[in-house]
């Protein structure tokens, strides 16, 4: 905990350099490509290429993922208690920047045990450090942009930045590591391996930069340290942040939403190549599409929100989403090439609406709750925030998984032989049924968001003049 620093007290209008907005988002880069190299290939590298039964891989990817129960709040809170000359959050940067490209090249050089189970256990030890890695680096980094700025819609600009990275790191994840593997032989362990040692080095370069780069940004200082212990530090930011009205309904509106595209992720490599009988580079074409959508929407939808709300932008790319999703039950296989282009295209406005005005609402979540209670918590509310990304990860796969045991997936075929039958059912449920149902569950979570710029302004008014109060008081 850090309670707002007098620095915080003048409200800055002016916009941020582009510089450091540049900055701050080529991270987001390196934590896309460790977040979607992952949740993209894990499922098919642990059950097709290591060998592991579909139900035991989702299972032990579940089950890696809960220590983030852990590790999610006690990072949050560390990083809004620590003080140093670089500020809260840039040193967990540094060191999350170098495990966090190490688990990376762990994960895709695991080796194949004759033993299922002992695979397994690996793939668990892993995975863990990987969990820990990504935790390490990506709180502190999205706790940054509530500290760098209190503009409203500037908070929407910092994450447009964001998404450009955010869509260059899925590129490479997706288009660029399909590519590789179909060049190399997308069935071989050799193969992920190369993908695994090539892409670390991507992550460490990409994460470093965010962090030498952000050294002049605006960040607060504890004005006084706390003297509970760890433990009831934890346990007293959390009830503060999960009694958030504004907070916990976004992060429903999130959970709804990532339950679908986790879920879809996981599925959508066996999708290509079992229903639709594409390989990898056709994947590749789909993934360029998405990352060229991504950034031409980005910035039109921050001036869609600007001028019509952040929430209404928010309703327009969720339905976008489950339109999208829907498509796919009328795909078949050998579908033309132009109605993926078309399909990956629309991707890129659900994908933007879902990463830069999720993040823009927390931030000013963030700072209403700040301006309300004067202590600043930015590393607790992205704790619980990051869990919910985490947890549909882990549950994403998890479904995918039992999904294709129960229909009978044989994974010591080679996952480019098409079984058909109840395995592309399975599929189908994966990458359109249940992503459009959840979709139409965050859009009516959504209905109920009332945080306004009004509101958030008035807060902001009332903070600086009880602040000015106080000063004359002790003057």
């Amino acid at each position: 905990m850090a309670t707002l620093a007098e620095a915080s007290d003048v409200r800055t209008k002016q916009a941020l350099p582009a510089s450091l907005k540049l900055g701050w988002g080529s991270g987001a880069f390196g934590v896309a490509l460790l977040m979607n190299g992952v949740s993209g290939l894990i499922l098919l590298f642990t059950a097709s290429i290591l060998q592991i039964e579909p139900w035991l891989a989702g299972l032990v990817i579940f089950l890696a993922k809960l220590i983030d129960v852990v590790t999610d709040p006690i990072v949050g809170v560390w990083s809004d208690r620590f003080e140093s000359a670089k500020g809260r959050r840039r040193p967990f940067l540094f060191w999350g920047s170098i495990t966090g490209a190490i688990s990376f090249a762990l994960i895709f050089t695991s080796p194949s045990f004759e033993n299922q189970y002992l695979t397994a256990f690996y793939i668990f030890i892993v995975l863990s450090f990987y969990a820990i890695a990504y935790t390490i680096y990506n709180i502190p980094y999205m706790s940054m942009p509530a500290e760098m700025t209190d503009n409203y819609h500037e908070r929407s600009s910092i994450h447009a930045y964001r998404m450009v990275f955010i869509s260059l790191g899925s590129f490479v994840a997706t288009a660029g590591v399909k590519v590789v593997l179909e060049a190399l032989g997308k069935t071989e362990p050799s193969s992920y391996a190369i993908v695994g040692v090539g892409c670390a080095v991507l992550i460490l370069i990409s994460t470093m930069i965010a962090y030498f780069t952000t050294s002049s940004a605006r960040f607060t200082q504890g004005a006084q340290k706390s003297t509970k212990s760890n433990a009831a530090q934890v346990v007293q930011e959390f009830n503060a942040v999960r009694s958030n009205k504004h907070f916990l309904r976004l992060i429903s509106v999130k959970f709804a939403q990532l339950m679908g595209v986790q879920t879809a992720g996981a599925a959508f490599a066996y999708f290509f190549v079992q229903s639709l009988g594409r390989d990898f580079n056709i994947l590749a074409i789909f993934g360029t599409t998405v990352t060229i959508s991504t950034i031409i929407f980005a910035p039109l939808l921050v001036k869609f929100s600007q001028r019509y709300g952040k929430k209404n932008a928010y309703y327009l790319a969720a339905g976008v989403n489950i339109l999208y999703a829907l498509s796919w039950s009328l795909a078949s296989e050998g579908e033309p090439l132009w109605s993926i282009v078309v399909r990956a295209a629309f991707v890129g406005i659900a994908f933007t609406g879902n990463v830069v005005m999720a993040m823009s609402m927390l931030t000013d979540i963030i700072n209403a709750d700040a301006n309300r209670t004067g202590v600043r918590r930015e590393g607790a509310f992205t704790a619980l925030y990051s869990f919910v990304e985490k947890l549909t990860g882990a549950v994403g796969p998890l479904i995918v998984g039992f999904a294709l045991s129960f229909a009978g997936f044989n994974n010591k075929l080679p996952f480019d032989v098409p079984q058909g039958g109840n395995v592309d059912t399975a599929l189908l449920f994966s990458v359109s049924w249940l992503p459009a149902l959840f979709g139409l569950v965050a859009i009516w979570i959504l209905s109920g968001y009332k945080l306004t710029e009004q509101e958030l302004q008035a807060s902001g008014a009332q903070n600086s003049a009880q602040n000015e109060a106080n000063k004359q008081e002790k003057s």
